[in-house]
């Protein structure tokens, strides 16, 4: 008979301290993107401690990163290149195709490509490269915002940087 009064008060105390937890803060701790935060926010709410960020704020936040406005991409086009000068949007478009207009040769024989979106492109290095005016190239962006220049339908580049 004491075993089963004891298992019973066992039972009724865990089930008590169960219906403690705050189901809320369990959410919130969750929604934490870092490992050592999430379980330092899990251990906080089971030791019956406060937790120090709401869940309200933690919903706010992650509604503020995934709800973005999406620029339209001409205007990206026009920005192209000049993302650390002008602080660009976060989205940033891998290459662009236009068609060269002028072409221009500085004392080093390196040209300098003016484009028909009105973009000036400067050749980096003294590498070979052919390409007419009226030719369509793609500059594609490389790593770490490099950017390279290539004529449409060929597979030979040359490292640009825009100046315009």
């Amino acid at each position: 008979m004491k075993k089963i009064l004891m298992t019973t008060l066992l039972l009724l105390s865990t089930s008590s301290y169960s219906s403690q937890i705050n189901v809320q803060a369990l959410e919130a701790c969750s929604l934490v993107e870092n490992d050592l935060k999430r379980l330092m926010c899990y251990d906080k709410v089971i030791a019956g401690k406060k937790v120090s960020q709401p869940v309200t704020k933690v919903e706010k936040n992650k509604l503020a990163k995934t709800s973005k406005i999406v620029e339209k991409p001409q205007n990206k086009a026009n920005e192209f290149g000049l993302e650390k000068r002008k602080q660009a949007a976060a989205i940033k478009l891998d290459e662009i195709r236009s068609t060269v207009v002028k072409i221009t040769l500085n004392p080093r024989r390196q040209r300098t490509f003016t484009l028909s979106n009105d973009q000036v492109w400067k050749q980096k290095g003294s590498d070979r490269f052919t390409v007419k005016e009226g030719d369509e190239v793609v500059i594609i962006r490389g790593t770490f915002d490099s950017f390279r220049i290539k004529k449409a339908g060929t597979n030979r580049q040359i490292p640009v940087k825009r100046i315009q």
